[in-house]
């Protein structure tokens, strides 16, 4: 009888300890529901980005240009940008990310037989398009991670929305890394060097190109910046406009604790 007593005992001890476990008191951040929602948010904008770049592509003539004098000049006719690249550019020029031509500060336009739809025209609607499109697709995952886990107040709510950064974070490293594009034909390098009103500024054309400007000697490497692609498109504007639409889920409680700070 004792040893069942004691059983018992043990038994609703193992219970009361049991039941004294910390649990999550819904603290904590939900990283993988920001990253799933975040993810989707990424791949959505990146595929708009491409349909139109490859539309705006379409409509783009590469650069041809007569390269050498007399009898040796021939036609030479480049190469387009891979849409898939414009489009990682296209992307990352929304969040204002900066570019490079062999580490000297540059500018989309700079680069030649590009078919960034976002570079078209400053006041076109595939501009207008693709702004809304990317600013609009971090809020919308931030909302739906915040309204996913119930987030009880608007602090909660606005933590929960910047989880969807996490995979913004990754996709503009990834861009940034992968998405180059090497120049190594006259009329596109001498295009990007230009002149001093209209080019990338540090670029030399003896350095790339012979003495009779006919033959490349040094290719030039285009891309965005690394450190702008991750300080702006994988960190600052996600983890604020997500923060944003996490509040969106509490209007109420987030005017209420501005109203609060005001007073």
């Amino acid at each position: 009888m004792s040893d069942g007593k004691q059983l018992d005992y043990e038994t609703e001890e193992s219970a009361e300890q049991q039941q004294h476990v910390p649990r999550d008191d819904g603290n904590d951040l939900p990283i993988k529901e920001g990253a799933v929602f975040g993810a989707i948010a990424v791949v959505a904008t990146y595929l708009t980005h491409l349909l139109l770049t490859a539309i705006s592509t379409a409509q783009t003539s590469p650069i041809a240009a007569s390269v050498g004098a007399g009898g040796d000049a021939s036609v030479v006719v480049t190469e387009m940008v891979a849409s898939w690249k414009a489009a990682g550019w296209s992307y990352l020029s929304v969040f204002g990310t900066g570019f490079e031509a062999d580490g000297e500060a540059a500018v989309l336009g700079n680069a030649p037989n590009h078919g960034a739809a976002f570079a078209t025209s400053a006041f076109s609607m595939s501009t207008l398009v693709l702004f809304l499109a990317t600013i609009g697709g971090i809020v919308a995952a931030g909302y739906a991670v915040a309204k996913y886990t119930d987030a009880d107040d608007a602090g909660d709510a606005a933590k929960a929305g910047v989880t969807v950064a996490v995979p913004y974070l990754a996709f503009a490293a990834i861009v940034a890394l992968v998405m180059t594009q090497t120049y190594s034909e006259v009329p596109t390098v001498a295009t990007l060097i230009g002149t001093e009103d209209a080019g990338v500024q540090g670029l030399a054309y003896g350095d790339y190109l012979n003495d009779a400007q006919d033959t490349v000697s040094t290719d030039v490497e285009f891309g965005p910046s690394m450190t702008d692609a991750v300080l702006y498109a994988g960190i600052i504007v996600p983890a604020i406009l997500g923060a944003v639409g996490g509040l969106l889920t509490q209007p109420r409680d987030a005017l209420e604790t501005v109203m609060a700070k005001v007073q």
